[in-house]
């Protein structure tokens, strides 16, 4: 799947069919792990794979050396948190890491591109006194910022993938401008079912792959 194909998939049908729906396109049945070994992805892919990326390389899963960190709670359905304590494959076929950071990041601006829906039918309904708060002075230009970050993404994912070290700084960005729009929502931001919870799961999905040793859900 494509960065844009994702992008349109998650905006309007949400992280985990999106989600499993990338997993679905990976040859051989693989655990898509990062360079940490930790991989957020939906149970049924959990149990369907048969190879697994670790290191550089695509090479064949020990079940043993899969160890399960927790579940990622989202709106439209949990997600499992591994980590593969296998040691490297030898050298063999190269894990297409730049389609997949992309096809992530694609996933990922959709789910944001969706919460700006959110945030802005929000404040669409809020005013202070006779103006909405939408068209507010503050708010108008916290809104143009977020936009500012996902239109800049989208340009760089269009066409061929950009090298991991910049799809790792696009995702940087995603995670800026998610920040930003869940100010604007308050506190209806962080409720159990609601957008805060997308935003730690997209996070999560991001942190797996290009996070760092400390990493956890």
């Amino acid at each position: 799947m494509i960065a844009d194909e994702a992008r349109r998939s998650a905006r309007t049908g949400g992280l985990t069919a999106t989600l499993t729906a990338m997993h679905a396109t990976l040859a051989d049945r693989v655990l898509p792990c990062g360079p940490t070994g930790c991989c957020v992805l939906p149970e049924p892919a959990l149990h369907d794979a048969g190879r697994v990326w670790t290191g550089d390389t695509i090479a064949a899963l020990d079940p043993v050396a899969v160890e399960r960190l927790g579940t990622v709670e989202t709106p439209d359905g949990p997600l499992t948190a591994v980590r593969y304590r296998g040691a490297p494959g030898p050298t063999g076929t190269p894990a297409p890491w730049p389609d997949w950071l992309a096809a992530l990041a694609g996933l990922r601006l959709g789910l944001s591109e969706a919460l700006l829906d959110v945030t802005l039918a929000h404040l669409g309904d809020r005013r202070v006194g006779d103006t909405p708060l939408v068209l507010q002075q503050m708010i108008k230009g916290a809104l143009a910022d977020a936009v500012t970050e996902q239109i800049e993404i989208k340009v760089r994912l269009t066409g061929t993938p950009p090298p991991a070290g910049s799809l790792a700084w696009l995702h940087r960005q995603i995670t800026t401008a998610d920040r930003m729009l869940l100010r604007l929502l308050g506190a209806s931001g962080f409720t159990a079912d609601g957008p805060g919870a997308v935003v730690n799961a997209s996070e999560l999905l991001a942190d797996a792959w290009i996070g760092g040793e400390e990493w956890a859900p």
